[in-house]
């Protein structure tokens, strides 16, 4: 067993373990049959030429790259800094997508000026509001912040497989498989207002969106 955490640990461990799991979600995005829902509200962000964030559920997670890798605007993610996160990191750059290293929830000040700047430079970014440990499901105030500061969107985005397993994880991981219908779907995008007063309800509103495009998600396929 140690002799095999060293080797998922040790960096070419992890190259390989990127590899493999990149090809996995490659196969089982162009085995499975998607519809995506909500498709429209992206491409008008893009011929606007509009940045946004995009929020999803830490154990939604796996097929976000491919549909990021799918459209048009330059993505980056929030990844956490832990050992885990470098693995995702390697995995992600498979699709072409940008990592930032951090967490909005936890004091992460330079993830955050990063954040902006993309922000700044029409780059889209992709952040687990409950991510990296949870609470499952609870938004964190971090990524309400920046939507206030810098005035651009939140957009949910959640998706669901026919075939998939659940693993018994603090986020209840929605682990997809081959060969079976899947659906992502986006909800409305949210603003935030400059009013520093409203932030409670934002977070609330947002957290609501990603339980009901979830669940919507789940019972569609």
């Amino acid at each position: 067993m140690k002799i095999l955490k060293r080797i998922i640990k040790s960096k070419s461990g992890q190259q390989t373990l990127a590899f493999l799991a990149a090809s996995y979600l490659k196969f089982v995005f162009k085995t499975n049959r998607w519809e995506f829902i909500g498709q429209d509200i992206v491409d008008s962000y893009a011929q606007n030429n509009k940045p946004f964030i995009v929020c999803f559920w830490h154990g939604r997670l796996a097929m976000m790259p491919c549909a990021a890798s799918q459209q048009k605007n330059k993505f980056s993610m929030l990844i956490s800094s832990h050992s885990d996160g470098t693995l995702i990191d390697r995995v992600i750059q498979y699709f072409g997508i940008e990592t930032i290293f951090g967490s909005t929830a936890r004091g992460g000040v330079e993830a955050t000026r990063q954040i902006i700047r993309a922000l700044r430079n029409n780059k889209c970014i992709g952040i687990t509001p409950d991510g990296p440990r949870g609470p499952n499901r609870i938004v964190s105030p971090g990524v309400i912040a920046i939507s206030k500061l810098t005035q651009v969107d939140i957009i949910p985005i959640s998706f669901a497989t026919s075939r998939h397993k659940t693993f018994n994880s603090w986020d209840k991981f929605h682990f997809p498989l081959p060969f079976g219908k899947g659906v992502f779907i986006c909800g409305e995008p949210i603003h935030a207002s400059k009013d520093k007063n409203d932030a409670e309800l934002i977070r609330l509103k947002v957290e609501k969106a990603l339980n009901e495009i979830t669940e919507r998600a789940d019972r569609h396929i």
